[in-house]
Parts: C-alpha cells; sequence; structure tokens
C-alpha cells in the first residue's frame, strides 16, 4: 500500500510563492506585479503580504511603496551558516582530493591569531606530518592556509597581527620580510588561493583556497599538502579541482560569486 501524500497547506504555499516571486534581478516589487507574477486576486495578495510584514518577513519600501524581503530572512540565514558543520560537509572533497592526488587534504579554521585543522584525510603515501595532524596549530605566516586567512583580514587586523606576531624562519625559504609577506597576500587575493613553498617543511608543498559564507566571511580553508615534486607535477589540475571544491563548500554555506563586473570587498 503507497504511502499517502500529506495534504499541503495553500495559504502558506501562496505566502511561500511570493517569498520565491524575489530574486536577484527582483529585488522590489509592486503589490500588482506579485499579483500578475502569481495569478492570484489582489486582495488575496495583499493580505498574505501584511502577514508575512507583521513578521518581518517582507517589508515596505516607502519611498516606491514596492515590497522587498525583509529583515528576518537574514537573522535565519545567519542560523542556518551557524548549524553547517565545516568537518561535515567538507570530508566528501578531502577524500576525493586525497585519493585522486595522494596528498594530505585538510580543513583549517581560524581562531585566536592560529589556525587549526579540524579535519584531514591522509595519504599513505606523504610523509610530510607538520601540518598533517588535527588540531594542530600552523604558523600563519608560512603557512598555505594561514596565508590565506591573512590576506581575508582587514587592514586592521592585518596590522594587529603582523604588530603582535614575530615572523618566523622555518626554513630557508619562509617569508620572514613583512614587505615581502604583503606583497604575497596580496597575489593570493588576486588569484583566489595560497601556496607554501617548502616555507614549514623542506620538500612539502602545499596549495589552500578560501571557503566563504554568505556575508562573504572566510570560514574555513581547504588544502592539500604533498611532494615538492608530485604536487608541482599537477599543480594546474589540482588547483582546478581545490577551487572547484572551495567553491562548493562555500556554496553550501550561502556564498554566491559576485559577477565579474563587480569586485567584493575587502573582508
Amino acid at each position: 500500500m503507497s504511502e499517502k501524500k500529506p495534504r499541503l497547506i495553500q495559504s502558506v504555499q501562496r505566502a511561500l510563492d511570493i517569498i520565491n516571486c524575489f530574486d536577484s534581478l527582483h529585488t522590489q516589487l509592486s503589490l500588482t506585479e506579485i499579483s500578475e507574477k502569481l495569478n492570484l486576486n489582489i486582495s488575496t495578495v495583499y493580505g498574505l503580504i501584511h502577514t508575512l510584514s507583521a513578521y518581518s518577513y517582507i517589508d515596505k519600501n516607502q519611498d516606491n511603496g514596492k515590497y522587498k524581503l525583509g529583515l528576518e530572512f537574514l537573522l535565519k540565514a545567519n542560523l542556518v551558516s551557524q548549524s553547517l558543520d565545516l568537518k561535515e560537509i567538507g570530508h566528501t572533497y578531502l577524500t576525493d582530493l586525497t585519493k585522486k592526488y595522494h596528498g594530505t587534504s585538510h580543513l583549517y579554521v581560524y581562531q585566536h591569531e592560529q589556525i587549526f585543522c579540524v579535519d584531514k584525510v591522509e595519504s599513505p603515501n606523504n610523509y610530510f606530518i607538520i601540518s598533517s595532524r588535527a588540531g594542530h596549530k600552523l604558523p600563519m605566516h608560512a603557512s598555505a592556509s594561514g596565508k590565506v586567512f591573512l590576506a581575508h583580514m582587514s587592514e586592521a587586523e592585518l596590522q594587529n597581527f603582523l604588530n603582535h606576531n614575530k615572523l618566523t624562519s622555518l626554513t630557508d625559504k619562509t617569508i620572514t620580510d613583512k614587505k615581502k609577506l604583503l606583497s604575497n597576500l596580496q597575489q593570493i587575493r588576486e588569484q583566489g588561493y595560497g601556496i607554501e613553498d617548502e616555507e614549514i617543511e623542506t620538500g612539502a608543498y602545499s596549495m589552500a583556497a578560501p571557503i566563504k559564507d554568505a556575508a562573504h566571511r572566510i570560514v574555513g580553508t581547504i588544502s592539500i599538502v604533498g611532494s615538492l615534486a608530485r604536487i608541482k607535477e599537477q599543480e594546474d589540475d589540482i588547483r582546478t579541482d581545490l577551487l572547484a571544491a572551495a567553491a562548493s563548500i562555500s556554496a553550501q554555506f550561502g556564498y554566491q560569486l559576485q559577477s565579474a563586473s563587480k569586485k567584493e570587498p575587502r573582508s
């Protein structure tokens, strides 16, 4: 015996239809425009909009009389964003990257001027372990993920970090000069990913890409580390897949790419 489908409430459906009338091309609509879009009586639409407005899901622009989505959606969006689990969402992407490229893949988050590995998928062929321990702290100025976080800081946050943290040398390739680091961070902002070229561990090469939320804030990074020779040999393919993984995870946090004509403001 087939399971009976639950009855849908028409008034709720119509309210959701009104909400779905709004999109990036139609951020404000008049009562008449909504009525025509949904082929509903204007008095019915008015009643539904009045109810949605009472709960702040719809606002009225007093200058032109048109309606727009209300602030309650922003509050609910923040709740959704906070409930998302970066590790749960990102683990599959780590597995795919490690399986394809035989490097160790990581997810990193930033807290208290440090980045922490919250998940990793290790390759049995990867012997670089400094940046491969879940919960292990990495130097911000030397790691691919650390530099990605630095690149997305505000000017004030970045200067505060530079004023209170020594750029310690770990190998002969570690960037310890502030001007060189700032130049490298600018390059990361322009290209959309960071590189760690034997800056923490000799022979190790890493790439990292930012994961962003609906407010265009960086919430984490996804990265892969392996031997210099192996990663460099497949660098173009790895970069493509890494950026695609970061974009897919970001989309699940509500992040939407802006059009090419608009530059994303610096965090």
